[in-house]
């Protein structure tokens, strides 16, 4: 994974930072997984981790994310940079998966943004494309967690309206429980005021 810092053009606010050189687009498994198992290892060597998470989707892709008959979709966000678009290369700086849990719910899992290129936009981009396929396939209620300690990921998820669902503890860490029912408009440009 490169820590090639970009530093966002004068006239970009820091919601969208990258502009057009943001794309975040579905997995491909043959091409990605190997920068999606890098993003999710550097979580680990980051500290970004539980105990008791194997990382069995990240190793099992294909049958997590991909064997549903599309109720399942993994997303990464790649930067297309100056020096390699002539090329055609683009460097992945961040991912999200949503994985059917029942018929209703689906569960945001993997949200990571490489650190060199947080607090630009990665992370919302990200979101908006989840939450928006989950509105596509029918789903009533989304569901994630976060560790207590990632304050910015908390009030991200607030910002789409997230709620707070209970407080529990893994192994001496407090984790958040949020979910967003998706039968009630949301608009996040409003600041997570949407209308009921």
């Amino acid at each position: 994974m490169s820590n090639e810092p970009e530093t966002p053009g004068a006239a970009q606010s820091p919601r969208d930072a990258y502009g057009q050189r943001l794309r975040v687009r579905t997995a491909e498994v043959e091409r990605d997984l190997p920068s999606i198992v890098a993003l999710f290892e550097a979580g680990l060597a980051g500290g970004d981790w539980m105990d008791n998470d194997t990382g069995a989707d990240v190793h099992n892709f294909h049958e997590a994310y991909c064997n549903d008959e599309g109720r399942s979709c993994f997303w990464v966000a790649e930067l297309a940079l100056q020096e390699r678009a002539r090329r055609g290369e683009a460097l992945i700086i961040g991912m999200v998966g949503v994985q059917c849990e029942d018929a209703n719910t689906a569960v945001i899992r993997r949200l990571r943004v490489e650190p060199a290129h947080q607090r630009r936009g990665v992370g919302t981009r990200l979101i908006e494309n989840a939450v928006s396929f989950c509105r596509e396939k029918n789903y009533l209620k989304v569901v994630l967690d976060a560790r207590v300690t990632h304050e910015r990921a908390i009030a991200l998820f607030e910002r789409f309206s997230f709620q707070l669902n209970r407080t529990r503890t893994v192994r001496g860490e407090r984790i958040l429980d949020f979910y967003l029912d998706l039968y009630r408009d949301h608009d996040p440009d409003h600041n997570g005021q949407g209308k009921k």
